[in-house]
């Protein structure tokens, strides 16, 4: 009596994985490219600070050229001045430029240190993300390879659900549905030795009975699921 709802309840259930699958791999192959994308933006990030430093050295870098053209500038007209007036003023000059080069300097040296940091965290991070991103692609195919492959079991099973609702009593049918909705999909099971393998609850031993006669639809009082016992149970010694 129950061997085609048996069946459907076979092939409705691979259909229900592979829709569910299909629903939920895509989340965990977009999980896992945001990882890599992530990972990439963090690199991206530390291209960009360093690009600024490299940025905020040129025009230091042109100042520190013009302000060696003034003190070679200076040294020259030093050696050609006359008065202590002149002499003083020049050398106020000179002093001046020579601070500004100083503080110049200081800037290029943190700026050249920030940047050597910065492409030592590059290269770490970059180290980093080369070894995961092998591991995250082959996690990825083999995600996508899974897909290819429920999408495979949908395509085998695609028609038979039906066929299969067509041969069951319509009223059985509606039974079935109603516990299949409230069961995730799984309404029929084998009782096995007095126990619901649905719910592992023990069945009354009369219900059991009744269950092997045959002679009418049990359902677990636990769970409400529809039984049935696949082998004939041993005679008591």
């Amino acid at each position: 009596m129950l061997e085609g709802l048996i069946a459907l309840q076979n092939v409705e259930i691979e259909i229900f994985q592979a829709e569910e699958g299909l629903r939920e791999l895509p989340k965990e192959i977009e999980e896992i490219e945001s990882i890599i994308r992530a990972r990439k933006g963090s690199l991206d990030a530390v291209d960009e600070e360093i690009g600024s430093f490299e940025e905020k050295k040129v025009p230091l870098e042109a100042e520190l050229k013009e302000n060696q053209t003034i003190l070679d500038a200076a040294d020259a007209r030093i050696k050609k001045i006359k008065t202590n007036k002149e002499y003083l003023a020049l050398q106020r000059e000179i002093d001046l430029a020579k601070k500004r080069k100083s503080d110049i300097e200081e800037q290029l040296l943190s700026l050249m240190d920030k940047i050597e940091k910065k492409g030592m965290e590059k290269e770490r991070i970059q180290k980093s993300f080369e070894a995961d991103k092998v591991i995250l692609d082959e996690k990825k195919e083999k995600l996508f390879s899974q897909m290819q492959e429920l999408k495979a079991v949908l395509e085998e099973y695609k028609g038979q659900d039906e066929k299969l609702r067509a041969t069951v009593d319509p009223s059985l049918l509606s039974k079935y549905d109603r516990i299949r909705q409230s069961k995730k999909g799984l309404a029929v099971v084998e009782c096995s030795d007095g126990v619901c393998k649905g719910c592992h609850m023990h069945i009354p031993p009369q219900l059991y009975n009744d269950l092997v006669r045959g002679d009418k639809l049990i359902t677990c009082p636990a769970c409400q699921r529809i039984l049935y016992i696949s082998d004939t149970p041993r005679e008591e010694e």
